[in-house]
């Protein structure tokens, strides 16, 4: 996110969270297999990452239990797996949201003069798909496929609260990124049912200090967030005043985007019965 910080703040930047090394390793391994290079044995790819063979073991087991990998009984040689081809699909379906939703994006980045993005769900993170950048001081400008922590965002209390999956606490809780930020379990529960009852999300100043945001979900054809779209902005800008408007703004270009993925609200549906 943009780096506007509170003056004087002597806040240390917060350390990266608990399992990262594991999931920087585990992202080496599959990023190993390439189409020229399909398959590995355990003590090929434990020498070309230069990991110890015990690590490599640990895990390319938990991977293959996940189903990002499978493993040739006969010869112990590793593949790519079957569940990689469901993210793929996943991936697929991601580009066809951010076509989508390109003409409301640029508009509403337009008329808001704030930076507008288009983000999906990745397990406990948000994903920036697409952006349109403010043309004023202080504006976003992050590259797309920067991830960030879904607890701190709007968008990612978009995605979580109207998820048919059920909310599960994180295994290394929910950090702080600010003193602001939720990291109680209880008060984000509270958090994703406000979020159901209004349609909408909101943050401020939980990513970053002086910083401000409003999201509101873009469903597919089953009525399942696809996406979120969000306005954010610079919390002089983002005011109380003026947090109305923006909500009706971003409510409504998220409801058009979702008429493009086929989905049809109940209203929707009465009216063509009637």
């Amino acid at each position: 996110m943009s780096q506007i910080m509170e003056s004087g703040s002597n806040e240390a930047p917060p350390s990266p969270p608990p399992g990262t090394q594991v999931l920087s390793r585990a992202i080496a391994i599959l990023q190993s297999f390439t189409q020229e290079r399909p398959g590995w044995t355990l003590s090929a790819l434990a020498a070309d990452l230069n990991l110890p063979k015990s690590t490599t073991h640990r895990t390319l087991v938990a991977l293959e239990r996940s189903g990002f990998l499978s493993r040739n009984p006969q010869g112990g040689e590793y593949r790519l797996g079957p569940e990689l081809i469901v993210l793929g699909a996943r991936a697929l379906k991601a580009v066809d949201v951010r076509d989508a939703a390109r003409p409301d994006i640029e508009a509403l980045a337009e008329a808001t003069g704030e930076d507008v993005t288009l983000e999906s769900r990745v397990g406990w993170e948000v994903l920036l798909l697409h952006e349109e950048s403010s043309q004023r001081i202080l504006g976003l400008g992050s590259p797309v496929g920067t991830l960030w922590p879904a607890h701190a965002t709007a968008t990612g209390k978009v995605l979580m609260a109207f998820s048919a999956e059920p909310s599960i606490p994180p295994p290394e809780g929910l950090f702080a990124l600010t003193r602001h930020t939720i990291v109680s379990w209880e008060e984000w529960v509270a958090t994703l049912e406000e979020v159901r009852r209004r349609g909408f999300a909101t943050t401020v100043e939980e990513l970053e200090y002086g910083y401000a945001a409003i999201a509101a979900p873009v469903r597919d054809q089953t009525g399942r967030p696809a996406a979120a779209v969000s306005i954010g902005g610079p919390l002089h800008r983002m005011s109380e005043d003026r947090m109305p408007e923006l909500t009706a703004m971003v409510t409504a270009a998220a409801g058009r985007i979702s008429e493009r993925l086929g989905y049809r609200s109940e209203a929707d549906l009465e009216g063509i019965d009637e």
